[in-house]
Formats: structure tokens, C-alpha cells, sequence
């Protein structure tokens, strides 16, 4: 067998047993006291979040043909024994050396138990075996992925199978006739197989949300579907003031990124989200927030005030230059105010395309964005010079700590009215007390077991 194409199956397909719920992935404070973050805990999130999203469906499907593999496979006796599984894996690792891959480098191998692992690998196995019977192939001869496929696609038409969230109870993440799939057994697949960051960045949503949740508790906010259809009604409305959306309907564009109404209101990210609202409606009400804004107007509208939409070129420059940093801060300055007067010429975004030495700005023809004139995004300097210009203009060159700018601003936001500067305002502190529980959360990541059979 071909090892390139086999690593994806075992790699991906699994019928999941259930996590260790007391394997931690992350030790931090709630409430001043110990709390932990286990895989149960982050599959469940996972699960309820990625659902409804390509990852969830995909991950969906492979739930259901490991478990139409593993039916068919024990109705004809077709199983590995784990005799059999640990010698293919034995094999499986000698061929991915030998091709230069370290099976540990393997998000799902990482990842996972030696009991799981095991039964990944007999479901693989159990498949090429049910292929093999079906076209009377020989004990060796090749089973390729074209003809795992075209089974798989055979034995789907023999059953009655729901991915469709819609169509399925609370808590079930697929259907197969009357067998129904939990969601944590989705999760568990999209843990095993999720790379370190995105596993981290869960176990950091978990942990965000319990020390929101604990902290509505503390203050006794509470949500209630008065709460829920208010903060529905908020987001149409802002999605019909934003002119990215041109006028497309809220249900659109949930259903563009595989949610309904009804989902949205049941997702803990979206329903925290309200309690956080909530409670910052409490801590930070109109009076208080409205005295800040004639205190320190001009501050207000440095962090939540109208933005700007940006263009730079940027030339890097070192004190004592080298061979890849060739110009010091005079020759770049110098270079841009050549580039500077070819404006009048050549486009903007040309010019930026060419010169810039900003690779995520160069592709986009210098195009940085919006930013507030405190939006911390772009050196403070580059923002400061983009706050003094008026629309169209163009600045001379701004030095900052690794070289140059020049810096256009394209669109200016009108001024909001005070009422709306109050609502951003309060958004802010929400912000900043969110970074808070963060910091006071004190997370610390446990490494994954390096667990895989040997």
C-alpha cells in the first residue's frame, strides 16, 4: 500500500471512544481557587462550536463511515484482532520513517490514547479488508483510495444517515437509521485531530467563558429570552448599518457560515457574550460612562471614535544596514520620498505593490485596514501622522523602530453621536475587563500524553 495515501484514513478515521473526562489540558484560577480544563471539557466545546462549520461536518462524516466500516466489518467477521493492529502500526511506523515523517509530528497520533489509537487503525484495517472481500482481491494486492471512496459511498446508500444539525435531537451529532451519534463523541474526534493552536486557542475560549459565567454569578446576571431577542435584534440592526453587507439579510448571512437563528441563540459563545453585555450594562451605566466622554472627549474618540481606513508602504531600515537590510533610516526616508512623488503619477496600490517592503500589506496594493487612532494595530507614529491627514492625502515619511512609512488615508468614519460613542465605550471597558479575567485565570497548558502504541 501506497503510505501517503493510507496516513490520512487512520489519521482521520475513528469511531471514538469516550475521553478520559480526568485528563487534564489546562490548570488556571476561577474564583481565586484551582480549576482544571479537561479533554471532556474541550471536546464539548468543540463539539457545540465547529458543528455547524465545514470542519464539524466533515468530521461528522467520518463518524458515520467509521461506523458503517465497523458494522459491516463485525456482520462478516472482518475485525483485526489487536495482535493483527499492532503489527500493522508497527509497519505503518517503519514506512512513514522511511518516507521522513516522525509519526508523532501527527496531530491525531499526538493526540491520541493507545486504546483509540488502536481501534483508528483496526477501523482502517477492517475497511481494506471489506474492500478486498467485495472485489475479490488478493490478501496483497492494493486498495486504493479511489476504491475506500466508492465503498463507502456503496454502503451510505444502504442506510438512512442525518448530519444535518437541524434534523437532529439536542446532544447528536449524527444519525445512522435508529443509531444515533452523541456530540461528544464529534468532539473527541475534533480534539484528537486539531493542531496545538487550535487545540489551545479552545482550552482558552473554555476557560474565557467559565470566568465569565462565575462572574455574572458573583454580580447575579442572569439571562432570560428577553435578553436573547434583544441582543438578535442588536445584531440585525448593526449588520444592516454595515456597508460590507450591502443590505443582505441577517438569516443570510448566518446561513453563510452554516448557522440559523436558532442555533446562534443556543451557542454558550453567543449567549456569554450576551451575560457579558449584561453585566457591563451594570458596571458601566450611561451616566458614569457619558460624564468620561465630556471629561476626555478626545481620548473616548481615540479608543472607540471613528476610524480610518489606511494605505502604507514601508521601507525597512536598520541603524548599521546589512545584506538583508540594506538601507539605514536616511536612505529609506530618502526612497520613500522618491516614491512619495510618483504619486501624482501611478496609483497608490501600484506604487505599494512594487515597493512596499510589508508582505501582508503589499499583496492587498498597501491596504492596512481600519484603525482607531489608539487602535494599537500599526507603531503609534504610523497612526498619529494617519490622524493629521485628511482624506486622499498622503504623509512624508514617518520613521518608526524598524523603518519607514508612508501612510494614505483612503476613507474616513463620520463622527458617531455621543449616544453611540457611550455604546462603543462600554463595549471597550467589556473588553478590557474580559483581558482581566484572562490574566487573573493565570492559565498554564498541560502537554498531551505522548500516548500512541509503540
Amino acid at each position: 500500500m501506497n503510505v501517503l495515501l493510507a496516513l490520512p484514513l487512520p489519521l482521520l478515521l475513528a469511531v471514538t471512544a469516550a475521553q478520559d473526562p480526568t485528563d487534564v489540558l489546562a490548570r488556571f484560577r476561577l474564583d481565586a481557587k484551582p480549576a482544571v480544563g479537561t479533554r471532556g471539557d474541550v471536546a464539548l466545546e468543540m463539539a457545540f462550536h465547529l458543528q455547524r462549520r465545514d470542519r464539524g461536518q466533515e468530521a461528522c462524516s467520518l463518524l458515520v463511515d467509521a461506523t458503517l466500516t465497523r458494522r459491516a466489518a463485525t456482520a462478516k467477521n472482518l475485525m483485526p484482532t489487536t495482535a493483527e493492529v499492532r503489527a500493522f502500526w508497527q509497519q505503518l511506523q517503519e514506512q512513514l520513517r522511511a518516507a521522513g515523517h516522525r509519526p508523532e509530528d501527527f496531530a491525531a497520533v499526538r493526540n491520541t490514547g493507545e486504546a483509540q489509537w488502536l481501534e483508528d487503525l483496526a477501523v482502517q484495517m477492517a475497511q481494506e479488508r471489506l474492500v478486498r472481500t467485495e472485489l475479490g482481491l488478493g490478501a496483497k494486492e492494493a486498495v486504493g483510495a479511489d476504491m475506500l471512496k466508492l465503498w463507502l459511498q456503496e454502503e451510505r446508500r444502504k442506510h438512512h444517515v442525518v448530519t444535518d444539525p437541524e434534523l437532529l435531537p439536542i446532544g447528536t451529532c449524527a444519525r445512522i437509521d435508529e443509531q444515533d451519534l452523541p456530540l461528544a463523541d464529534l468532539g473527541s474526534l475534533l480534539l484528537r485531530t486539531s493542531e496545538d493552536a487550535e487545540r489551545d486557542r479552545f482550552v482558552r475560549q473554555l476557560i474565557y467563558l467559565r470566568s465569565i459565567e462565575a462572574l455574572c454569578r458573583r454580580q447575579d446576571v442572569q439571562l432570560d429570552d428577553a435578553d436573547l431577542d434583544a441582543a438578535l435584534q442588536r445584531r440585525r440592526d448593526e449588520a444592516a448599518r454595515d456597508p460590507r453587507y450591502r443590505g443582505v439579510p441577517f438569516e443570510q448571512l448566518l446561513k453563510a457560515e452554516g448557522m440559523t437563528v436558532a442555533a446562534l441563540r443556543e451557542l454558550r459563545v453567543f449567549r456569554d457574550q450576551v451575560l457579558l453585555d449584561k453585566l457591563a450594562d451594570r458596571m458601566f451605566p450611561d451616566g458614569e460612562l457619558l460624564a468620561e466622554l465630556q471629561r476626555d472627549r478626545q481620548l473616548v474618540l481615540d479608543l472607540v471614535g471613528p476610524r480610518r481606513h489606511l494605505g502604507v508602504i514601508f521601507a525597512r531600515a536598520l541603524e548599521e544596514p546589512n545584506a538583508l537590510v540594506p538601507l539605514d533610516f536616511p536612505a529609506a526616508a530618502q526612497k520613500l520620498q522618491q516614491v512619495r512623488e510618483r504619486l501624482g503619477q501611478e496609483t497608490f496600490a501600484n506604487v505599494a505593490s512594487i515597493e512596499s517592503d510589508d508582505p501582508p500589506t503589499k499583496q492587498h496594493g498597501g491596504d492596512a485596514g481600519w484603525h482607531r487612532r489608539r487602535s494599537g494595530e500599526l507603531p503609534d507614529a504610523v497612526l498619529a501622522a494617519a490622524f493629521a491627514l485628511a482624506q486622499d492625502e498622503v504623509s512624508p515619511p514617518v520613521r518608526c523602530e524598524d523603518g519607514c512609512y508612508l501612510v494614505k488615508v483612503l476613507e474616513i468614519d463620520p463622527v458617531p453621536p455621543d449616544h453611540r460613542l457611550v455604546e462603543r465605550l462600554r463595549r471597550y471597558k467589556a473588553l478590557e475587563l474580559t483581558q482581566q479575567l484572562l490574566r487573573d485565570a493565570a492559565i498554564e497548558m498541560v502537554a498531551p500524553n505522548d500516548a500512541a502504541p509503540r
